[in-house]
């Protein structure tokens, strides 16, 4: 039986790859700073909490995380917790910063004093790209990334790869897009946007405010981001991949498709207030996941506009 050791599990990506494991038979720990106080209802959405050994640890204790990781000995650790509010990092910087990266150079240090074997993946993002205009981004773009969020990340980033190279430590990133399900917390803009057009639709409100609509992302399925995680994860090749569709589509055309599913009209609920939009923006990003299919196999298997679908539907 192989070993997993997920920090974050409790969080989207974390459910759904603590049920993909079980699912292929691995012995799964999760971590959470308190796990009596910690939001666990993403893992009881998909019915796996009470097959996980659950562990409860501050990731700024390197001691405990050493001991954790001496008691459970796992073959593969994910690293997924952290802010993942971009609009959180510009309010409060030095906090989000400090939380998103120091975490990951204590492990890093912790698997590196033990000459660990594990498989270590960074949930990096594609945030640390930063604006590249109509550029293709791989593996080899530069990052230039131009929020507080995406600095972090981009020295989580660094760093793993640091630790590979420089110690040996079996280390490697996953560069992640915008990922979506119902189990997205509720401040995030798709979420906002399918609660909001819902309650709209059932009468209980007459319009929807949002921030700069323009933008493009490419999309992709939480649960099939778990499935490339692990393919990185499991596999003995250390190295570092863009995760993505390789399609990019605006905020506009996600919101487009959801009020047609609602028998909305766009033009007549959907508002626009320019204090809701970022300090800094990406504005558009175009990604390219070569690397990860032709080393994996991985291709995304929800469509961006089954993406909105599924939201809407609830469906997991």
């Amino acid at each position: 039986m192989k070993t997993a050791l997920i920090i974050g599990a409790s969080g989207q990506t974390g459910a759904y790859l603590t049920r993909l494991l079980l699912e292929k038979g691995y012995s799964v720990t999760g971590t959470s700073r308190n796990w009596a106080e910690s939001q666990t209802w993403r893992l009881n959405r998909l019915g796996v909490l009470e097959d996980i050994k659950q562990v409860s640890l501050s990731l700024h204790d390197s001691l405990g995380l050493e001991e954790a990781l001496n008691y459970e000995e796992p073959e593969e650790i994910y690293y997924l917790a952290g802010p993942s509010s971009v609009a959180a990092s510009f309010r409060e910087p030095t906090t989000s910063m400090s939380e998103i990266f120091d975490p990951v150079v204590s492990l890093l240090e912790v698997l590196k004093r033990r000459s660990s074997t594990a498989h270590f993946v960074n949930a990096a993002s594609t945030d640390c790209f930063g604006n590249h205009g109509r550029s293709l981004l791989d593996e080899q773009s530069p990052m230039r990334p131009v929020s507080p969020y995406g600095i972090a990340k981009t020295a989580t980033y660094l760093t793993t790869q640091n630790y590979r190279e420089a110690f040996g430590v079996d280390s490697r990133n996953a560069i992640l897009t915008n990922h979506e399900s119902p189990l997205r917390g509720p401040d995030f803009v798709t979420q906002k946007i399918i609660s909001g057009l819902r309650a709209i639709s059932e009468g209980r409100e007459s319009t929807l405010a949002l921030g700069n609509t323009g933008v493009a992302r490419d999309w992709l399925w939480a649960d099939d981001v778990a499935q490339a995680l692990h393919s990185i994860g499991s596999s003995s090749q250390a190295s570092d991949y863009v995760v993505a569709s390789g399609k990019t589509s605006t905020l506009d055309a996600f919101t487009e498709i959801a009020c047609a599913k609602f028998g909305l009209e766009a033009r007549e609920v959907i508002t626009h207030q320019p204090g809701l939009s970022r300090p800094l923006e990406i504005q558009s990003v175009r990604l390219n996941p070569a690397k990860v299919e032709q080393d994996h196999g991985w291709r995304p298997t929800v469509s961006f506009h089954e993406i909105v679908e599924r939201l809407i539907s609830r469906e997991v």
